[in-house]
């Protein structure tokens, strides 16, 4: 809290975002997890966001579970993006394992020695990771993986100390900062639903409802 209010930042030790919980991440499935310990900068906003999570594996033959803690950081994409994930090279733990996706190599060199990217789409590492993003990323924390996966971007390692976790936010900053425009070009976001979603039953779109919407 002292280190938030001497760098200018928001800080509130409970999570009271109904959203967080719903993120297309696998540590967020869990029956039991929970949010705690957030960071943001209201001047920018609320969607850059940093926090601790913590998750209980489920119990195995003999009952009671391991809990797991992380710190996490989500920056919103506007568009609807494959999977991906940017992994240090050598890290082991759970929200790091195998992801099964091809794996790709980039031209930055500092980058290519860190991280480990794999995707689903391969054009979609290209556009992505351009060498802004690169650049940024490499001022992450060490541990810190990176996972994309529809509109949101999830950078979480174990937890961090309270100096790392400010690191961890104003690199998420920056990378939501030079997300390349193109992106969202190629992988437009999908149409958000809402009151009038209905109208595109009647086999054409419409901005005034068919007053089947309402119903």
């Amino acid at each position: 809290m002292l280190l938030c209010q001497h760098a200018g930042l928001d800080f509130a030790p409970l999570d009271l975002r109904p959203d967080t919980a719903w993120l297309p991440f696998p540590m967020f499935a869990h029956p039991k997890h929970g949010t705690e310990n957030v960071v943001w900068d209201r001047r920018l906003g609320e969607d850059v966001h940093a926090f601790d999570l913590w998750y209980v594996d489920p119990a195995g033959e003999r009952g009671g579970g391991v809990r797991r803690t992380l710190t996490c950081a989500v920056v919103p994409l506007p568009s609807s993006c494959p999977r991906l994930r940017v992994a240090p090279l050598g890290v082991v733990y759970d929200v790091a394992r195998a992801f099964g996706g091809e794996e790709v190599r980039l031209e930055l060199e500092a980058f290519d020695r860190r991280f480990r990217v794999e995707t689903d789409d391969v054009r979609f590492a290209f556009a992505f990771l351009d060498q802004r993003v690169m650049e940024a990323f490499l001022a992450l924390p060490d541990g810190v993986t990176a996972d994309v996966n529809e509109n949101v971007l999830l950078l979480s390692a174990p937890r961090l100390p309270a100096e790392q976790v400010l690191v961890l936010f104003d690199a998420a900053v920056a990378i939501r900062r030079r997300i390349p425009r193109v992106v969202s070009s190629l992988f437009p976001p999908r149409p958000e639903r809402g009151a009038y979603e209905r109208r595109w039953l009647q086999g054409r779109w419409s901005p005034e409802s068919t007053g089947s919407d309402l119903a």
